[in-house]
């Protein structure tokens, strides 16, 4: 019996072992949200700037001045908005990216796929 219990809790430690992520990932994580709102504010920026040289979208003088923050630089809630924007979708890139790089294998605790019956063919 003591050897039993032995070996299951050994090879539960090492399941748990393999599970466990390398703390050098969070440190990767946590560097790409921040490099994400940086060129999420500069790519704001550069479009701003290139939309008012090109009028590629027409901003009233009301979204760049807004009345109920008088104290805020002129565009700055709209580059606000738009580096969200743009960090939402290249994160929504670098998601899609990640899941077509490294697929999701099932584990050994992961039930497997149903199989269907086969259907007899009438003659």
């Amino acid at each position: 019996m003591g050897r039993d219990s032995w070996r299951f809790r050994q090879s539960d430690e090492e399941r748990e072992k393999r599970k466990r992520m390398n703390p050098v990932w969070r440190g990767v994580g946590c560097f790409t949200v921040v490099l994400l709102t940086l060129t999420g504010y500069l790519f704001a920026g550069w479009f701003l700037m290139a939309n008012l040289t090109n009028h590629w979208i027409y901003m009233p003088p009301e979204v760049l001045r807004p009345s109920f923050a008088p104290w805020l630089p002129a565009g700055v809630l709209v580059q606000i908005v738009v580096a969200f924007i743009f960090m939402v979708m290249s994160y929504g890139a670098l998601s899609l990216f990640y899941a077509i790089a490294f697929p999701i294998r099932p584990g050994e605790t992961d039930v497997p796929p149903l199989k269907r019956p086969r259907r007899r063919r009438r003659r």
